[in-house]
């Protein structure tokens, strides 16, 4: 045997490890969130600059979270949505059994 792991044995290890789960869940919530962003910036033709300037932000900082790279706070998701002339909607939703 090599001693090598597979990725889905590596995956259950780290996964497993306490505070895992909850990262793993805030990665993938701000990747939704930045993928959901971009979408609405494409769909009005505007360049990662143009929303930024509307929103008074840098067009890096609007890179980093298109990217998944951080996790916005409220005060500026209430920005970008109004430079996207959106209203920012927070809700709960029942958890799939998915999860």
């Amino acid at each position: 045997m090599s001693g090598r792991s597979s990725w889905r044995e590596i995956r259950e290890r780290r996964m497993a490890e306490p505070g895992a789960s909850e990262a793993y869940e805030a990665t993938r919530l701000a990747f939704e969130l930045g993928a959901a962003v971009r979408q609405l910036r494409e769909q009005r033709g505007w360049t990662q600059r143009e929303l930024a300037e509307s929103a008074g932000l840098t067009q890096s900082a609007v890179a980093r979270f298109e990217a998944g790279g951080t996790v916005p706070t409220l005060p500026i998701l209430e920005r970008i949505a109004h430079a996207l002339d959106l209203e920012l909607a927070v809700s709960f939703q029942p958890r799939s059994s998915a999860a």
